[in-house]
């Protein structure tokens, strides 16, 4: 190193140059520049002769390493400690550098004992799921990053997937949702579930002992299922759903544009359906969504969790909104029915909203102070009714209803993100108004590709006028008066000029 600095420098290379091509300190490049061959001999001899300051355990260290090879530069520190009651106090970083120096002097490698993997058996159907959780960084439509966090579950058997998002991290009532909605997708139960040693499941493992977490021990024994900890550090034990969660990461999320939580859900179960469940399995070599239709007669029946005892009744208002300790949360709208009840539980700054059976409606933040109105405005939309639904529907009130079918379906094909505000904006505009009318507009709209509930509501306006004109007579206007005394200034006519005045002016121009 001595010769290379001395080399580079005489080529005319910088200080920083020679550091980066070297990867040396510029102190030390500095150091070896002003430097003459012998004085980096002498310092060189010097160095080797040092005498170091644990030099006096060295046969005692070289003997525990030679007995316990793959031993630590930590536990050989203990040993020290523990065999010399006066063993004097140096750095960690000390001890490593010595540790090192013997293994280097005597050539005795560190070992790690190698752990042994064997393929598992291949499980009977039904028989056990695997599950775990994880978190990934996307980026919005203005280029702000926004972090998402995900519950995935794998049957063992089949590698049938599921995957469950949320904005926020999961707590247990999150996580007894996420259950709840893969045992759904499923349509069933296995007999038994594998996890890591989350704080979220469990409490304490004592030589096999399990104490789970109140709120989902009673989870557990509702949907009779049994679960399985892996032991500390070992995520191998759980191979597939970790496999499972670096392929949402690597193969789903990434590059993904976020623009929000049901979105994201929406799309993450069309690529399951296409590539997640759709695709053939590496190691079975065989569709897992093939085989999960082999595996639901082995699953236990799966009955929807009602509401827990942990939740609160509270009343659903007539503006989609409930009361809840001073301030007011919104609702989806087509929540609010004569009597309707929502079930609420907070968590910190979280206020989670149940439906009756169990399944979260929203989440809020839960401000501070009172006379607040928590509102989001996507529940401003009606999503009591399916899209599908919804065509027929409003496609009903046509009178060619195929047609109008047929136009929705193009305005899907357009628009797909926004199609339901279309429709239940056409839905809305054709109320009270002329049959034929309306038929008409539709005809124009598909002849014209007016894709678009703005366009056909333009074009109903036009039409409707239209109509008016052909049918209403057009009525004078009345005239009031400032001073209903006189009428002189009312009858007051303008003058008018003729148009031979005009082109006699443009005739002498």
């Amino acid at each position: 190193m001595f010769y290379e600095v001395q080399r580079l420098r005489q080529q005319g290379r910088s200080i920083n140059e020679v550091s980066k091509a070297l990867d040396l300190n510029r102190r030390t490049v500095t150091k070896y520049e002003k430097m003459t061959e012998a004085e980096f001999s002498h310092l060189k001899t010097k160095m080797e002769c040092k005498e170091k300051l644990l030099d006096s355990y060295e046969g005692y260290v070289r003997t525990r390493l030679i007995d316990a090879p793959a031993a630590s530069t930590a536990q050989v520190h203990d040993w020290l400690k523990e065999k010399y009651p006066d063993f004097i106090s140096v750095s960690p970083k000390t001890v490593y550098n010595f540790v090192m120096g013997v293994r280097n002097k005597y050539q005795i490698p560190v070992e790690s004992a190698p752990r042994e993997f064997f393929m598992v058996e291949v499980l009977p159907y039904g028989q056990q799921a695997q599950a775990d959780f994880g978190q990934s960084t996307l980026l919005d439509t203005l280029q702000r990053r926004k972090k998402v966090y995900f519950f995935a579950m794998s049957l063992s058997r089949v590698r049938f997937k599921y995957v469950h998002y949320s904005n926020h991290p999961f707590t247990t009532s999150l996580a007894i949702i996420a259950h709840e909605a893969a045992f759904c997708f499923f349509e069933g139960v296995p007999k038994e579930v594998v996890y890591d040693q989350d704080r979220l499941f469990l409490v304490n493992e004592n030589l096999g002992e399990l104490l789970l977490t109140a709120e989902f021990s009673k989870y557990v024994a509702a949907q009779g299922f049994s679960v399985h900890f892996c032991r500390k550090s070992d995520p191998q034990s759980k191979g597939k759903v970790e496999n499972f969660v670096k392929y949402i990461k690597q193969n789903f999320l990434y590059g993904r544009v976020y623009h929000d939580l049901q979105t994201l859900q929406a799309e993450s179960m069309g690529w399951l359906q296409r590539t997640g469940n759709g695709i053939m399995h590496s190691v079975t070599r065989k569709i897992p969504l093939m085989e999960w239709e082999l595996e639901k007669p082995h699953l236990q029946q799966w009955i929807p969790l009602q509401m827990t005892a942990r939740s609160e009744k509270y009343t659903v208002r007539k503006d989609h909104t409930i009361s809840y300790k001073g301030n007011f949360y919104s609702v989806p709208q087509g929540t609010y029915k004569k009597g309707a009840m929502v079930g609420l539980s907070s968590e910190g700054q979280q206020l989670h909203i149940y439906d009756i059976e169990g399944t979260v409606l929203c989440t809020h933040q839960i401000p501070e102070g009172k006379g607040n109105s928590v509102l989001n405005t996507n529940h401003k939309r009606d999503r009591s009714l399916k899209i599908d639904q919804l065509i027929v529907q409003v496609s009903s009130r046509f009178q060619d209803s195929v047609l109008a079918k047929t136009f929705f379906e193009r305005i899907r094909k357009d628009k797909g993100r926004y199609i339901r505000d279309h429709v239940q904006a056409i839905g809305e505009a054709i109320q009270h108004q002329d049959a034929s009318l309306v038929s008409t507009v539709l005809c124009l709209c598909m002849k014209e590709n007016y894709l678009s509930a703005l366009l056909f509501k333009e074009q109903l306006l036009v039409h409707s006028r239209g109509v008016q004109q052909d049918v209403v007579e057009p009525s004078l206007a009345k005239i009031i008066l400032l001073d209903p005394q006189s009428t002189r200034k009312a009858a007051t006519q303008p003058a008018k000029s003729s148009l031979d005045t005009y082109e006699d002016i443009f005739k002498n121009q």
